[in-house]
């Protein structure tokens, strides 16, 4: 195997983009031998398995879909019966979306999107041209798929993945989340505090002040075209008002760090390392109960109708969580 050198810049970026994903999904990564799979039927079977490592996780008001590797966990709202759906090959799902028409989208690490309906049940996948890797998607208001990851790399689809339209601002970055608050209004966050912003569908991004200190997004929030909140390195949470135009640091007692966010019934919700799950209460972030507590991480959140949250990690960890009857813990300041 030939050696690698890194200057102290790019082995800092290395390791700050490895802190945000799954020991799984590095391992992925760092294998670099994906074989393309068939794009047939995926086998279903049943249950959790302890070797499950979630990434991300969505809704779409009727299921709530995990996924993580070749795995999509679904799981009925109204029920909570739940499916296992093992994808064909060997792909590296590290996002998922679900799309205005009921529809779900989840990100391939090699460079690809797989498609379901709003039965979560049957998969299909397309490739995204290029040699850059992707590491966030969504769906916006009129369907449409995006994707962004490294060179500040952003790809669109109005064809559910068939085809693709890319741009690349020429910056050596990595973009690591994007998402649409409305049909017009939208967010890139990446490196070094990157900030891009629309606010006419898509059609144009422009940068936007960047986030200070280079901070680096672990996850990254907007609940209105001003409101938003990123978490970061050592439990670093802010937040901004003005579209982020500037930003303001939340008291997090707990000091983990914290790898997805999600809102639930106008609260603002947040997982991340030692199984924590934490709720913002006026400027301070709460610790709150949810059970056995996942030994590494909780990595995927997601609103799951009635109040609930939708919750997962590594070992397996995946469950539905009532957001208003959990307990809060004491945090020693």
């Amino acid at each position: 195997m030939h050696g690698f050198h890194f200057n102290d810049d790019r082995l800092e970026r290395a390791l700050r983009a490895a802190r945000s994903l799954s020991v799984c999904a590095v391992l992925a990564m760092l294998a670099g031998c994906g074989r393309t799979g068939s794009d047939a039927a995926p086998a279903q079977q049943q249950a959790v398995l302890r070797t499950d490592q979630f990434q991300a996780a969505a809704s779409n008001g009727k299921l709530a879909v995990a996924v993580g590797g070749r795995v999509a966990l679904v799981t009925e709202l109204d029920g909570a019966a739940s499916m296992r759906v093992t994808l064909p090959g060997t792909p590296a799902l590290i996002d998922v979306a679900s799309c205005a028409d009921g529809s779900f989208a989840a990100l391939d690490f090699y460079r690809k999107v797989w498609v379901s309906d709003d039965s979560a049940a049957h998969w299909r996948s397309h490739s995204i041209d290029g040699s850059w890797r992707p590491l966030a998607l969504t769906c916006d208001t009129r369907n449409k798929i995006w994707v962004v990851g490294s060179g500040t790399t952003i790809a669109s689809s109005v064809n559910q993945g068939a085809s693709w339209e890319q741009h690349d601002f020429k910056e050596d970055a990595m973009f690591n989340s994007i998402q649409f608050v409305d049909g017009d209004n939208g967010f890139i966050t990446g490196e070094f505090g990157a900030l891009y912003r629309t606010t006419d569908g898509g059609a144009h991004w422009n940068a936007a002040p960047r986030i200070p200190n280079e901070f680096y997004p672990y996850a990254a929030l907007f609940v209105s075209p001003r409101e938003g909140y990123v978490s970061g390195l050592a439990g670093a949470m802010l937040r901004t008002v003005d579209g982020g135009a500037s930003w303001t640091t939340l008291d997090n007692p707990g000091a983990l760090a914290q790898f997805g966010l999600a809102r639930q019934g106008g609260a603002i919700y947040s997982v991340g390392m030692g199984g924590s799950l934490q709720r913002l209460d006026n400027n301070r972030w709460t610790a709150l109960e949810h059970g056995p507590q996942t030994p590494a991480f909780l990595r995927a959140i997601a609103p799951a109708g009635a109040g609930r949250l939708l919750i997962a990690g590594a070992l397996g960890a995946f469950k539905l969580v009532p957001a208003s009857a959990v307990a809060t813990t004491s945090t020693a300041d």
